[in-house]
């Protein structure tokens, strides 16, 4: 069962967040608790035997849900539970959802794309270099990914307003 996690859940997700994301891609600890203050700013989280599975960082907008960070934990992965953490974070809204994914040029890359189109995503053509968000790192180049429907130019070039305004505005 899909629930909003509280500030208490912090220390369990952040270390999912760590062992999935590349230190260029998550904030620091301290600028990452900072965000659970932010009203746009939710954390889902799927917990199964009393543990966190899996979780989605969320930014929600008035045209869109912004997935910032979804990740499952190592032992959780393999067993759908992505899957099934994807479909119930679906059936919370009706709003358009937008991510971001590196461009895929690699296998895993390619593997983490094909997993985001069976669950109903379209890789677009759109992207740009996300700014820093965590110091001594370089920006990493993204592309975005959409659900249900194919990113169009207009909703592109007004989410991208939208992510540098909010999400990237230190």
């Amino acid at each position: 069962m899909l629930e909003e996690l509280k500030k208490e859940d912090f220390e369990e997700v952040y270390a999912i967040m760590e062992s999935s994301f590349p230190e260029s891609e998550i904030r620091t600890k301290e600028g990452q608790r900072q965000l659970l203050d932010v009203e746009a700013y939710r954390l889902y989280g799927l917990r199964e035997d009393g543990e966190i599975k899996g979780f989605i960082a969320e930014w929600d907008a008035p045209a869109h849900r912004f997935v910032e960070h979804f990740a499952v934990s190592a032992h959780a992965r393999g067993a759908g539970t992505g899957t099934r953490l994807l479909r119930a974070y679906h059936d919370l809204s009706d709003k358009p959802v937008i991510l971001e994914v590196e461009p895929p040029e690699d296998e895993l890359q390619r593997r983490r794309v094909a997993f985001y189109e069976r669950n109903g995503y379209h890789l677009s053509e759109y992207g740009y270099i996300q700014p820093v968000i965590n110091g001594g790192h370089e920006g990493v180049p993204l592309v975005l990914m959409s659900a249900p429907d194919i990113l169009t130019e207009e909703r592109f070039l007004l989410f991208k307003e939208w992510i540098f305004n909010t999400v990237y505005d230190d």
